[in-house]
């Protein structure tokens, strides 16, 4: 059964365990094991913050070394962009050679979200550039992200998967995830 690591910053929702396991569920129902992070093992006992820090990056990392492939949410987390742990997931696992595909729970562009979290108006720079508060440039490539990012997995030939969630659903929101999972079946149906 292919394994996928199942990245995003769900795990600090108040419902991470219950979005894992739906997560989860949907894997097992197309014939997919999801290794959410959260299952990764860690120590027991108390350690301190430093070292459990490391357990579960090391936890994390060893699951994604298990998987086949990996699935990202990079719905913004705490600003404009994806989830800064996500990324280096997605990063790790494309380095190890691994296939990732990523999916969006918002259809906005990255320049649009700089714009909301801006706080103050973006102006042009002399050539035109978008600029932010502190006068440095903005992307403006008509991406959802970060072209390292969205350039990764466009490169890969499977380009992010952005859907539009209700407000106040863009972490719990399954179906852009669901759709990853279709995608993911039909890559292994063709090799």
């Amino acid at each position: 059964m292919p394994s996928i690591y199942l990245a995003g910053p769900e795990v600090f929702h108040p419902e991470a365990m219950a979005l894992g396991r739906a997560k989860q569920a949907l894997c097992r129902a197309l014939g997919f094991e999801g290794l959410y992070p959260l299952d990764g093992e860690i120590p027991a006992g108390d350690l301190p913050p430093p070292e459990l820090a490391l357990a579960i990056y090391r936890a994390n990392v060893g699951l994604i070394r298990q998987a086949d492939l990996v699935i990202a949410n990079l719905t913004p987390f705490r600003g404009p962009g994806a989830d800064a742990g996500t990324v280096f997931e997605v990063g790790f696992a494309l380095g190890l050679g691994k296939r990732v595909l990523g999916y969006r729970n918002v259809a906005d562009s990255y320049l649009d979200r700089v714009r909301t979290w801006n706080i103050v108006p973006l102006t042009r720079d002399s050539a035109g550039h978008a600029t932010d508060r502190d006068g440095l440039m903005v992307e403006d490539f008509g991406l959802g992200d970060n072209l390292m990012i969205d350039g990764s997995l466009i490169e890969g030939g499977i380009p992010v998967i952005e859907h539009a969630a209700e407000p106040g659903a863009a972490l719990t929101d399954l179906t852009a995830f669901a759709h990853c999972l279709k995608r993911v079946q039909a890559l292994l149906s063709s090799e």
